[in-house]
C-alpha cells in the first residue's frame, strides 16, 4: 500500500518537535495502524466475533475485565524498532570509520582492529593481530584505544546527524546503548 500524502508527508515535519527517529517510529506504527485497519474492514470480509467488556470468562478467570483487549505486543515492537535503529547507526558509524581508514590506505589495519570495535575479539589474540600489522603488541594496544576513541566520535557524529538540539546527544546516544542492550 502507497504512503498516505494526506497526513501531511515527510514535507509536514517540522525538526523542531522532535527527533527523527520518532518521526520514523510514529509513521512505522500509523502504517501498520493502517494496514490492520484495512485488512479487517467488515466490507473486506473482516468480520469478527464480537466480545462483550463483560465477558463472563474473564471474571471466572480472575482476569481484569478488558484485559484481553491490551496489546503486549506494542512494547515488544518498540523495543525491537528502537535495537534497529541502534543497529542502524551503529553500522553507518562503522561504514563511515572504514572508509577514512581506506581513504588513508589502512585497509587492513581497519579489518585487523575491527573485531575490537564490535565485540568479536573474545577468542583473537593481540599477539597475532600486531604480527600480522607488524606492530608490537602495545603499538597494537594504542592502535585499538584510538580506534575505538574514533569509533565512539563517529557513533556520535551519525546521533548528531538526526538531531537539532546539540545537548541531546549524550541522552540519544544512551537510548542507542539501551537499544543493543535490549536484544
Amino acid at each position: 500500500m502507497a504512503f498516505v500524502a494526506g497526513r501531511g508527508g515527510i514535507e509536514a515535519v517540522d525538526p523542531a518537535r522532535g527527533r527523527f527517529r520518532s518521526y520514523l517510529l510514529g509513521a512505522v506504527k500509523h502504517f501498520l495502524a493502517d494496514q490492520h485497519d484495512h485488512a479487517h474492514r467488515v466490507k473486506r470480509g473482516g468480520r469478527g466475533v464480537p466480545q462483550s467488556l463483560d465477558a463472563p470468562a474473564a471474571e471466572e478467570s480472575g482476569a481484569a475485565v478488558g484485559s484481553e483487549l491490551v496489546d503486549s505486543s506494542a512494547s515488544v515492537a518498540d523495543s525491537v524498532f528502537d535495537r534497529q535503529w541502534a543497529l542502524a547507526v551503529m553500522a553507518r558509524a562503522l561504514t563511515a570509520l572504514e572508509s577514512e581508514f581506506k581513504a588513508d590506505g589502512k585497509s587492513s589495519q581497519f579489518e585487523a582492529l575491527k573485531p575490537w570495535l564490535v565485540g568479536e575479539s573474545a577468542q583473537l589474540s593481540q599477539a597475532n593481530a600486531s604480527a600480522r600489522l607488524g606492530l608490537s603488541e602495545s603499538a597494537l594496544k594504542v592502535a585499538v584505544h584510538r580506534t575505538r576513541k574514533r569509533f565512539r566520535d563517529t557513533v556520535r557524529h551519525e546521533i548528531a546527524q538526526t538531531l537539532d538540539e546539540p545537548d541531546s546527544i549524550d541522552e540519544e546516544l544512551r537510548y542507542v546503548v539501551e537499544g543493543l542492550a535490549a536484544g
